[in-house]
């Protein structure tokens, strides 16, 4: 009797073991998702406070329809994906900063969570999906679009050996760098007689998988 009674009990401690052991994998799941997903989301309550702030509405219009410059807004457009909304913004900035220093507007030093505001907002919430890349053809980007001329170069003290930054980068902190070190790396292309390079949201997810692989 009582044989079976401790049995019983240990019976029922290792059901109760094992339902722990379930929730709290369930729950560390879901805060590593939540993490993820909210870092990437964004909000657009804030997205929207940033475009006024930030003055973008001058130009892209007050809802991002378009003015003077072009519309930002729809499914097929600049922010169809954060890799898009990234190849975009390094595609034109160039355009973006004669347009900002024209119109006497203080060039934005951007965070990675704003950018990722940002396109909340301008997406709708409609969380594009990115396009897949790969590290072997951003490799080859990185070397073409003359990235390597420089942040591979250990003579060029002024341009950082991203190696050290594996598995950091984002669409989100691409926008950042642009806006926060951009007009550097401009005028170190422009005294080497180099071009600024375009990139399509295919290339920008190649380069990033590429970049959080490098060592």
């Amino acid at each position: 009797m009582a044989g079976c009674i401790l049995k019983k009990d240990l019976g029922v401690q290792i059901e109760m073991m094992t339902r722990s052991l379930i929730v709290v994998a369930l729950a560390g799941f879901a805060a590593l998702s939540g993490c993820s997903n909210s870092g990437s989301r964004g909000a657009a309550n804030n997205g929207e406070k940033l475009f006024v702030s930030l003055q973008c509405a001058s130009c892209h219009g007050d809802k991002g329809q378009g003015g003077s410059a072009p519309a930002l807004v729809g499914s097929s457009g600049p922010v169809s994906s954060p890799d898009a909304m990234a190849a975009a913004m390094w595609s034109h900035a160039t355009k973006m900063w004669q347009a900002v220093d024209a119109a006497k507007i203080p060039r934005p030093q951007i965070a990675p969570e704003q950018a990722a505001d940002l396109y909340a907002y301008l997406s709708g919430g409609s969380g594009g999906k990115d396009p897949v890349g790969t590290a072997t053809s951003g490799q080859q980007v990185f070397e073409a679009k003359l990235c390597a001329s420089c942040h591979d170069q250990a003579s060029d003290a002024s341009a950082p050996n991203l190696a050290a930054k594996a598995g950091q980068f984002s669409a989100f902190s691409m926008v950042s760098a642009l806006w926060q070190h951009g007009s550097g790396m401009l005028a170190r292309m422009v005294s080497q007689n180099k071009e600024w390079q375009v990139l399509s949201a295919q290339e920008m997810a190649d380069v990033l998988a590429y970049l959080n692989t490098k060592k």
